[in-house]
C-alpha cells in the first residue's frame, strides 16, 4: 500500500489536529412535485449560485431526441442573467413559462446560435417548456435561492452536486459488472477508468463502471487490448469521443470534467452488449461522498489515516517529544538520589551545618546548580536524540524497501 503526496500531507495535518473535524450543510433538492418524471436527461439541480451568467442549451439531446433543455434544473442567485441558446437541433423550439410566468422566447425557432435571455431577481421556482415538445418531455425549471456555489459565491457553501445515489433511469440494466455503486473518488486529482475490463461475458466493460468525481478531475480511460475494438463516446450529446475503436494495449483517452452533472458514455461496437459507464461530476452534501477511494455509501467527518499515516505520524511524535522525556527522565534520576550523611551515618540536619574540626585546606568542590551549564549531560541528551533520529529513519527504510510500504512516495 503507497502514501502518496496528498496523503503524506493528509498525515502532516493529522499529527498537528487528530480531532479536527469537518462538516457540511446540505441544501435541499427542490420538490418539483413530478415536473421532471418524464424527462430523461433530468438528474438533479446544477447549482449555478455565485455566477453572473448561466447558459442552457436549446435543443440537447435528451428524451429520444434533440428534445431537451441542459442542463433542464439550475439553481441560481436572484440577480442572475439565465441565457437559453439554441443548437439548431430538434427542429423549432421555444421557452415559455408554464402557467403565469416570465419567460416567454416568442414564436419556436431553429436556427442555431439564437438565443433569449432574462434576469431573475426574485426568489422562486419558475418552469418552463419548449411548447412544441412538451409531450415529449421538453421541459426546464430555474430555482432562485440566495447562498453560494462551491468557493466563487457568498456563504462559503460547498458545490450541490447529483444525488447520492443518482437515478440512471435504467442505464445499468444490461451492464453486468455494475453492482448499483458509484465508485467515489471525490477529491483525486485523476482517476483512471480501464477499457476493456471482463464482464457482460467477456471483455465488454468499463471498470469502474459508474464514478463520482471533483469538478477539474482529469479522467483518463486506458484500454487494456483486450475484447477487440474499443472507444468512449458519449450517450447523445456529450463531450466525450475518442475517435473509432482501437484494440492496442496501452491506448489512453483522457478529459477533464469541470461542469457538475452526470455523462453517461458507451462503446459504441459494444453498446448492445452492455459496454456502458457513467461518470458523476460533483460531491452531495449529505455526508456520504467527500471521500478519496471508498465506496459512495462510507459516512465520516474526522481526520481518516492509514497504516502508514499513524506510523509516519507516531515517528513525528516521538522524534519531538523524545528530548522532553528523556530530561524528565533525567530529572527524576537526579531527585532520586540519597540524601548525604555526617560521619556518624545520621541525617545532617536542615537548620544549619554541623561544628567539624579543622583539617587540612583542600580545593573547594563546585556543585551545580539547576540553571548551570552541565556540559557532560548536555553533549548526552544531544547524542540521544541523534540517535534516536537514525534508529528512526533505518527503521522508515526497512519499512518502505524490505517491506514494500511506499512513506513518501
Amino acid at each position: 500500500m503507497a502514501l502518496s503526496r496528498r496523503q503524506f500531507v493528509g498525515a502532516a495535518a493529522g499529527t498537528a489536529a487528530l480531532a479536527a473535524t469537518g462538516t457540511a450543510t446540505a441544501q435541499e433538492e427542490p420538490d418539483y412535485g413530478g415536473w421532471f418524471d418524464d424527462v430523461s436527461n433530468y438528474d438533479g439541480t446544477v447549482d449555478k449560485r455565485g455566477q453572473d451568467t448561466v447558459t442552457i442549451t436549446v435543443g440537447a439531446q435528451g428524451n429520444n431526441g434533440a428534445f431537451a433543455f441542459d442542463p433542464p434544473a439550475v439553481m441560481v442567485n436572484p440577480g442572475t442573467e439565465v441565457v437559453w441558446e439554441w443548437n439548431g437541433e430538434g427542429g423549432g423550439h421555444n421557452v415559455v413559462s408554464d402557467g403565469d410566468g416570465p419567460l416567454d422566447s416568442g414564436s419556436p425557432v431553429s436556427e442555431a446560435g439564437t438565443t433569449y435571455s432574462h434576469t431573475f431577481e426574485s426568489e422562486g421556482m419558475f418552469k418552463y417548456v419548449c411548447t412544441p415538445h412538451k409531450t415529449l418531455g421538453m421541459k426546464g425549471a430555474v430555482v432562485v435561492r440566495p447562498g453560494g456555489s462551491g468557493g466563487s459565491g457568498s456563504g462559503g457553501q460547498q458545490q450541490q452536486g447529483p444525488p447520492a445515489n443518482p437515478d440512471y433511469g435504467g442505464w445499468f440494466d444490461d451492464v453486468s459488472n455494475y453492482d448499483g455503486t458509484t465508485v467515489d473518488r471525490t477529491g483525486a486529482d485523476s482517476v483512471e477508468i480501464s477499457v476493456g475490463a471482463q464482464g457482460n461475458n467477456g471483455a465488454f466493460a468499463f471498470d469502474p463502471p459508474a464514478v463520482r468525481v471533483t469538478p477539474g478531475t482529469e479522467v483518463t480511460w486506458k484500454w487494456t487490448g483486450e475484447g477487440g475494438g474499443h472507444n468512449v463516446v458519449s450517450d447523445g450529446d456529450g463531450p466525450l469521443d475518442s475517435g473509432d475503436p482501437v484494440s492496442e494495449s496501452g491506448t489512453t483517452y483522457s478529459h477533464t470534467f469541470e461542469e457538475m452533472g452526470v455523462y453517461k458514455y458507451v462503446c459504441t461496437p459494444h453498446a448492445s452488449l452492455g459496454m456502458k459507464g457513467a461518470v458523476v461530476v460533483g460531491g452531495p452534501l449529505d455526508g456520504s461522498g467527500g471521500g478519496s477511494g471508498g465506496g459512495s455509501g462510507q459516512e465520516g467527518s474526522g481526520i481518516e489515516l492509514s497504516g502508514p499515516q499513524w506510523l509516519l505520524s507516531g515517528s513525528v511524535l516521538l522524534a519531538f517529544f523524545s528530548p522532553l522525556l528523556f530530561a524528565v527522565a533525567m530529572r527524576r534520576r537526579q531527585n532520586g538520589r540519597p540524601p548525604q550523611t555526617g560521619d556518624s551515618g545520621e541525617l545532617r540536619r536542615a537548620t544549619g551545618p554541623e561544628p567539624v574540626e579543622e583539617a587540612a585546606e583542600t580545593e573547594p568542590a563546585v556543585e551545580l546548580g539547576h540553571d548551570e551549564y552541565d556540559p557532560k549531560g548536555t553533549a548526552a541528551l544531544v547524542a540521544f536524540y541523534f540517535v534516536l533520529i537514525a534508529l528512526l529513519w533505518v527503521f522508515m527504510y526497512f519499512v518502505e524497501f524490505l517491506g514494500r510500504v511506499s512513506i513518501i512516495g
